[in-house]
């Protein structure tokens, strides 16, 4: 882990591209990352958000439960990568469509240790770990590295309906107190699978 921290941390000071930080990555084998000592002091039965650095670029691992998932969310200021350390992540993208109310659901593709997954600005995607029985644990890099979730949306294609957060909302949840949301739109669009 310190050999992709130093290298990224080479990065302070430029105008940061995602080839750069591509390059940081395959300049260190992504399957053998040693992460262990920055999960002493956390639950990885449970979700957790466990931030490694803030500079140049936002750097963190995220625990995930079994079957585990965050919400359908767009990156509206951000751009970065998602490395599993451990166990297998599951991606879905979604497009939307706001004048025909159509979110479009892109085939779902899993990713095994070691692959970096690329998330450009303005996609929608979900997450998820898929195992009914493991753990998994990803590592993520985002440029810029202090962004807000305030003009983020969130879509929850079972009940059709989706939310932008606003400058109160520190994680991507359904979950959060009223005053974390812009706005919440009930039978907002329609899904279609693209397949």
């Amino acid at each position: 882990m310190e050999r992709l921290l130093d290298n990224l941390r080479k990065l302070e000071g430029k105008k940061i591209e995602p080839g750069m930080v591509s390059e940081a990555l395959s300049s260190v084998d992504l399957k053998s990352i040693s992460y262990e000592s920055y999960l002493q002091g956390y639950d990885t039965d449970k979700y957790n958000r466990i931030k490694i650095c803030d500079t140049p670029l936002q750097v963190y691992i995220m625990t995930w439960p079994p079957q585990f998932l965050l919400p359908i969310h767009q990156h509206r200021n951000f751009w970065g990568y998602v490395i599993p350390l451990k166990g297998i992540v599951a991606e879905t993208i979604y497009g939307y469509a706001p004048r025909k109310k159509k979110v479009f659901l892109h085939p779902t593709k899993t990713h095994k240790e070691g692959e970096a997954i690329y998330e450009p600005y303005n996609m929608i995607h979900k997450l998820q770990n898929t195992s009914p029985l493991e753990g998994s644990i990803t590592l993520h890099i985002y440029y810029p590295p202090f962004y807000t979730f305030n003009g983020t949306m969130i879509f929850d294609a079972q009940n059709r309906r989706m939310a932008v957060l606003n400058e109160n909302a520190k994680v991507l949840s359904w979950d959060l107190p009223a005053d974390n949301y812009e706005s919440v739109i009930e039978n907002a669009y329609d899904v279609e699978k693209l397949w």
